[in-house]
């Protein structure tokens, strides 16, 4: 049980760096909660949350593995082993996951902008759109998936809708 709280207060620390964008102080730190608690599926997402900040998606997706293993029924682990497939481009295996957190009920605007970056560069852009408009709906904050909108809607020739668009990405701190 010691161990275990030591490792909530070591989450709560790499929880800290995260929110601060100190993504390799963070995962220095889940890694060392990881050494308390082996193979700890929450522990382990958190991990590879940092890795794919870091642009490592090999790292990110070992993690990943461990906690879809662990909890096969969560939505998260499975958009994130999509985001870290994609990054490998591994669009099969991305859509895959992607597919299996949806059916999970998965419900982040992350996971709808990555199924709309699969749409759009398959040249389905009629899909794209609508899934890029369910990730901005879902979270208004969301510069990648404003982006990809704003270029899906120029492809399909929606030239006012797509200014709007970027304008939201623009308001955000996008383009700067």
């Amino acid at each position: 049980m010691e161990k275990e709280k030591q490792a909530e207060i070591l989450v709560s620390r790499g929880i800290d760096f995260a929110s601060r964008g100190k993504h390799a102080q963070a995962a220095e730190i889940f890694l060392e909660a990881l050494d308390l608690v082996p193979g700890h599926p929450v522990l382990c997402f958190n991990l590879a949350l940092e890795y794919l900040a870091l642009k490592e998606p090999e790292l990110a997706l070992s993690c990943l593995k461990t906690s879809t293993t662990a909890d096969p029924e969560n939505p998260d682990y499975w958009c994130e082993t999509g985001v870290a497939l994609f990054e490998l481009k591994d669009y099969s295996g991305a859509e895959d996951a992607f597919d299996r957190a949806v059916s999970l009920g998965g419900e982040t605007s992350r996971l709808w902008n990555g199924l709309g970056v699969l749409r759009f560069i398959t040249e389905e852009y009629s899909q794209a759109e609508e899934f890029f408009f369910r990730a901005v709906k879902l979270d208004p904050k969301n510069r990648d998936a404003w982006f990809n909108l704003a270029d899906t809607l120029d492809v399909l020739g929606k030239r006012t809708e797509a200014r709007e668009a970027r304008r939201e990405y623009e308001k955000l701190g996008g383009g700067t």
